[in-house]
């Protein structure tokens, strides 16, 4: 999910732009500036494994393009409460887990994949290629959802579900490892669901970690969790690391 990120820690320059429209970056334009941007960040070979990469996905059918939430279907009564889908891409969270091994060492474990804000299932569907025995997304618009379900057959993946649901109202199960959040809502939805993964909490089963993308409302989360690092990436992409 998207972000406007003014300040990486001063709370009080932060705002969460959420309904934003973000339909530029499915312009031909922006897909230029991005590849040339990726060839200075990322080098010839990372940057032509991501073209290969996106082209087999389109060859398969495979929809991880950026939305916008403007008209359509919402579960919940927050449909003004959360930001536009940007996707996670599988080069970037492979980067995060590393990061965060590295901070959590053997209290890491790739047991369940949760995605706050799962859009159309790219984080979910990536992390179980990445080594996640199970991946679950959370994700409020129904078409978002629909498409989600129709990519996860379409990769051929098991193990991974996207869930129709308001993230207010979702509670992640007791096997979970890790929670994902690529700036996903506002405050609003963000105080319910901590409260959510601090009730679930009580039956975890193993050590658990959070992972917040452009956090513009971490101030929330460091009441109840504790922060282990941060990272600000090469891209621009600004991250916190939690354990549960």
């Amino acid at each position: 999910m998207r972000f406007s990120l003014k300040s990486w820690e001063s709370r009080s320059d932060m705002s969460t732009d959420t309904n934003a429209d973000m339909s530029y970056q499915n312009d031909l334009s922006y897909k230029l500036k991005e590849f040339f941007d990726s060839l200075k960040v990322n080098g010839v070979k990372r940057t032509l494994r991501k073209i290969f990469r996106r082209i087999w996905y389109f060859l398969k059918g495979v929809d991880f393009s950026t939305q916008n939430l403007h008209d359509l279907s919402i579960v919940g009564n927050h449909a003004n409460n959360g930001t536009a889908l940007v996707s996670t891409s599988r080069d970037f969270l492979c980067e995060l887990f590393t990061v965060l091994r590295s901070l959590a060492n053997e209290d890491f474990q790739k047991e369940r994949f949760v995605d706050f804000g799962s859009g159309k299932a790219a984080a979910i569907i990536h992390a179980r290629s990445l080594g996640f025995k199970r991946s679950l997304g959370a994700e409020f618009a129904k078409e978002l959802h629909k498409i989600a379900e129709k990519n996860i057959e379409k990769m051929g993946v098991d193990e991974v579900i996207s869930l129709n649901i308001d993230a207010a109202e979702f509670i992640p199960p007791k096997d979970t490892t890790l929670i994902f959040m690529f700036n996903p809502f506002d405050e609003t939805v963000m105080k319910k669901a901590i409260e959510n993964i601090l009730k679930a909490k009580k039956s975890f089963l193993y050590p658990c970690f959070l992972i917040y993308v452009n956090p513009t409302v971490f101030y929330l989360l460091e009441d109840s969790f504790e922060l282990i690092g941060k990272k600000e990436f090469k891209s621009g992409a600004k991250v916190r690391f939690y354990r549960v």
